[in-house]
Order: C-alpha cells, then structure tokens, then sequence
C-alpha cells in the first residue's frame, strides 16, 4: 500500500482545522443567538468552505508536483485521501463535542420549541436505539455525512482539475 503524501495529509489537516475553528465560532455564537436552524445551515456551510482544501489539494499536485497535469484517477485518490482525513477530524471532534457538550446541546435544541413540538420530539428520542444517541453513534453519523459531502466535491473537483500532457501542451 503507498504511503500517504505529506501534502494529503496537510491539506487534510487545514480543513479539518478550519472545520474546528468555524465550528466552534458557530456554536458560542450563531447557534446561542439564532438557533438550531440558522446553526445547522451555517454547519453544512463550514463543512462545504472547510472542504475547499480538497481541490486545492488536487492543484497543488497538479501545478506544483506533476508538471501541470493530473488524471482523473489520481486527483481522486488524493481528494478521497484528503476527505478521508477532514472526515476522521470531524469524528473526533464531534464525539469530544457530544461527550463534553452533549446535554447542552440537548436542552439547546429544544430551545424555543412549542409544547407541541417538545412532546412529538419526546415521543421520537423514546422510539430511537439507546445506542443512536451515544456520542459515537453521532460522530459517526456526522463522519459519514461529511465523507459524502467530500465525496461529491472530490468528484466535481476532478472533473474540472483533470488535466492530461496533451492538454498542456495545448495551454
């Protein structure tokens, strides 16, 4: 198995950061002041922004390490090396999250509901597995979305990136 390139990994490392960074400003501020809503639409657009390293990833290669070209097969092993790391970060993250803020972040979204929407939420956490609530279970749920987000902007990301000699030459 080929090892992986310190530039996978770096580029890996900064989304997962920039994820951190944003996510924590989220919480403590966007989330208190507006809500789960407003929050979960500003989360998947940090996921989204954070996994901007994933083409720029692929470029760097594509510029600065192979000679300004790329298949689509590499560029996607790095993209998916790349996701893979942010998408691990995010586990980690989001099970010390849960498990450090989990109540917290119970009671916070339950903020603002009508008695309506409080006893239908109750009747669906009773319906749901104990082991869907465990900080691992929900880490993994995020890992997976994550993963699937960076999936499809690997792809995209390739599909514009790739670039073969004969292309190259051309420019």
């Amino acid at each position: 198995m080929e090892h992986m390139p310190n530039y996978v990994l770096r580029y890996g490392l900064i989304g997962g950061t920039i994820s951190i960074a944003l996510g924590l400003i989220n919480w403590f501020t966007i989330a208190q002041s507006y809500g789960p809503k407003v929050s979960q639409t500003t989360g998947y657009l940090t996921v989204i922004l954070s996994l901007m390293c994933v083409p720029l990833g692929i470029r760097y290669f594509r510029d600065k390490l192979n000679g300004g070209t790329i298949s689509f097969s590499k560029g996607f092993r790095i993209g998916l090396g790349i996701t893979t790391i942010f998408s691990l970060i995010t586990f980690l993250y989001s099970a010390l999250f849960f498990v450090f803020a989990g109540d917290t972040f119970d009671q916070w979204t339950k903020k603002g509901l009508s008695k309506t929407e409080l006893i239908e939420m109750q009747h669906r956490l009773e319906e749901t597995p104990d082991f869907a609530l465990t900080p691992w279970f929900q880490a993994f749920i995020l890992f997976l979305t994550v993963f699937l987000i960076g999936v499809v902007i690997n792809l995209v990301s390739c599909l514009l990136l790739k670039r073969s000699e004969t292309d190259s030459v051309l420019k």
